[in-house]
């Protein structure tokens, strides 16, 4: 535990949702690494050792070195339980460009470069602002209080997605079902139930 300033400072807090949750203490905690160990080792009794890189300048760095940063299906930090079973192959690992290294990341980055272009993307914004005002509409609809990461942040990313990929709207919620499973692996929640 580190401790400085006027509040308590834990490193491994930095794996807790409710540290997200807390932006008081987020700011101060990511402030204090920033400022005493911006290369800080994590340790704690849900995930593995892995280390915070927190000033821009090192993660150009870092990033110009891919020859040594490799990346790896665990990339993604998860907790320890959810690790052993992508380590005994219980849980698939995913496969994404964040996942891979070349020349298999540039294949697949390749695919769809096109589609990001900056002629194309402006092609789609008419689109994205029509999303942008639908979930706003619908924020305002549902009164004085709601749970913005439930109700609207998961929505606009999605329904843009969907829109570039040519998803119907009509199947919202099983893109949403699909998406959480995928991404929520330590989330029992999120889980996908074993088929009966």
């Amino acid at each position: 535990m580190k401790s400085q300033e006027s509040i308590s400072i834990n490193y491994s807090d930095l794996v807790k949702p409710a540290t997200v949750a807390n932006d008081a203490y987020y700011q101060a905690l990511t402030k204090h690494i920033r400022e005493h160990e911006p290369v800080a080792l994590i340790q704690s009794d849900t995930h593995r050792d892995f280390w915070v890189v927190s000033k821009h300048a090192d993660i150009i760095e870092i990033e110009r070195q891919n020859h040594l940063f490799l990346n790896t299906r665990f990339s993604v930090l998860q907790n320890k339980e959810v690790e052993a079973r992508m380590e005994a192959n219980e849980t698939p690992g995913l496969r994404t460009l964040i996942h891979i290294d070349d020349p298999d990341h540039k294949k697949y980055r390749d695919l769809t470069r096109e589609w990001f272009m900056p002629q194309n993307l402006n092609k789609l914004e008419a689109r994205v602002r029509q999303l942008a005002k639908k979930t706003v509409d619908e924020m305002l609809a549902q009164g004085e209080e709601i749970d913005f990461a439930r109700d609207i942040a998961v929505w606009y990313p999605l329904r843009v997605i969907m829109m570039i990929l040519g998803v119907p709207e009509a199947d919202e919620a099983k893109m949403l079902k699909l998406t959480q499973e995928l991404f929520g692996a330590e989330d029992p929640d999120m889980q996908r139930k074993a088929e009966t």
